[in-house]
């Protein structure tokens, strides 16, 4: 009996879970809508990141965690999401960038390239400006002063180290276990 209660409730609140889980992706599409499909956005399409993800790939797994973080702690997520998706907005191959110019600190200073860069093409609240410039603390020496600043510093480390490890995978998994043996 207590079995069969227990596979009630957790059948009704996995419902509520996937109903409240697609009315926050509409939402936080809704947020970020005009800056996903924006030219300038969508030219990160064409920079490698970490492994085999793009830019733009990245900054959109980095907006989506953020967003969700922040509502789930009811925090200003409508912010959050936006300044995730522009806190890489440096445009450039940061691969190939301190062979060209010779600046060897991408870490340091692309948070104020990406934040000059969003500052041409949208209006930024203070929330957003903090979240682009501020993403790479404690690598950027003044600590964040709201928490979704706080927020986006964990979920960018977090997309970056899970996406460079699921590149390396692969590797590991073709390298290994995905050719036939004697090749």
């Amino acid at each position: 009996m207590i079995r069969r209660l227990e596979e009630i409730y957790i059948r009704k609140h996995k419902e509520e879970f996937l109903l409240r889980k697609q009315k926050w992706d509409e939402e936080f599409y809704e947020c970020i809508q005009d800056i996903a499909k924006h030219p300038v956005v969508l030219r990160m399409k064409l920079y490698p990141h970490h492994g085999n993800t793009n830019c733009y790939q990245h900054c959109l797994h980095v907006s989506y965690y953020n967003y969700v973080w922040c509502r789930f702690f009811h925090l200003d997520a409508k912010s959050a999401a936006r300044g995730g998706m522009l806190h890489d907005l440096f445009l450039y191959d940061w691969r190939e960038h301190s062979k060209k110019t010779g600046d060897r600190l991408h870490a340091i200073t692309h948070p104020i390239t990406a934040y000059r860069n969003a500052c041409k093409y949208f209006h930024l609240n203070k929330v957003e400006k903090e979240v682009i410039t501020k993403h790479m603390w404690p690598v950027s020496v003044i600590p964040p002063r709201y928490p979704e600043t706080y927020v986006i510093c964990l979920t960018d480390k977090y997309c970056g180290s899970r996406e460079i490890m699921d590149h390396y995978a692969k590797v590991l998994q073709n390298k290994y276990w995905g050719k036939p043996f004697g090749f």
